[in-house]
């Protein structure tokens, strides 16, 4: 039997997953080199982070004019780093509380400008993402931060 991973970060893949990602790590799109030996501006490459960014975008229905990145580093440090970044002088961000970890980026943001928490799932212990999304159009956001 297959054990399960429930702790923060990673998770339990399904083999073919897994699979597919050990063939990339091996020999990506037949050129005999791995995904993590190829350039990050070459086209293979480029080409896996667009559809990587597409299908963030329709997963979570974001909207046009809004971007996906992908940041390295662990959670605290990306709590600080987002804010850091996209942020602007006195700028404003959304954030969606969803529990322990969008209150610690929420703690952290609010050191860089004004942050509006614009949905929680506070009132049934964290339990749920609120997926109401159309409230946005009202704030004129530097970021929207949903973890």
């Amino acid at each position: 039997m297959k054990k399960h991973n429930f702790s923060a970060g990673p998770c339990v893949l399904p083999q073919q997953v897994l699979e597919k990602a050990s063939q990339a790590v091996l020999n990506f799109n037949n050129s005999n080199l791995s995904l993590i030996e190829i350039s990050h501006r070459s086209k293979d490459f480029v080409a896996v982070m667009d559809k990587a960014q597409t299908l963030v975008k329709e997963l979570l229905q974001v909207p046009e004019g809004y971007s996906v990145l992908f940041l390295q580093g662990g959670a605290s440090t990306q709590f600080l780093m987002t804010a850091m970044n996209l942020l602007k002088t006195s700028g404003k961000a959304a954030y969606i509380n969803t529990g322990t970890w969008s209150t610690k980026a929420i703690k952290e943001a609010k050191r860089y400008g004004e942050i509006n928490i614009i949905a929680s799932s506070e009132d049934k212990n964290f339990s749920y993402i609120p997926k109401e999304y159309s409230y946005l159009r009202r704030y004129r956001l530097s970021a929207l931060h949903i973890k």
